[in-house]
């Protein structure tokens, strides 16, 4: 995980906690509270749904060079044994 991709997912987590912190101590009734509650953990669920999408997507783009770049060096390092064995075959 990047550095950048740590933040966010520390920032999601402050949130959270200083949403529920600031729920829990408002003063409303109690089916209230556990009604903003539930609003707030679905709102914090979706954004954190967001961004693990990203993070999926930010491991495919990853992974799809990650694969380009090693085909390529596979056709490098062929080719270059394919000079080498003409060489020591001359």
């Amino acid at each position: 995980m990047s550095n950048n991709e740590g933040n966010i997912l520390s920032f999601i987590a402050g949130v959270a906690v200083g949403a529920l912190v600031g729920v829990l101590v408002a003063p409303d009734a109690g089916e209230k509270t556990r009604g903003k509650l539930a609003q707030k953990s679905n709102d914090l669920l979706e954004d954190f749904e967001g961004q693990l999408e990203i993070a999926k997507h930010k491991v495919e783009q990853f992974n799809e060079s990650l694969k380009q770049k090693t085909e390529k060096l596979q056709a490098e390092v062929a080719e270059a044994t394919e000079k080498a064995k003409k060489k020591v075959s001359e």
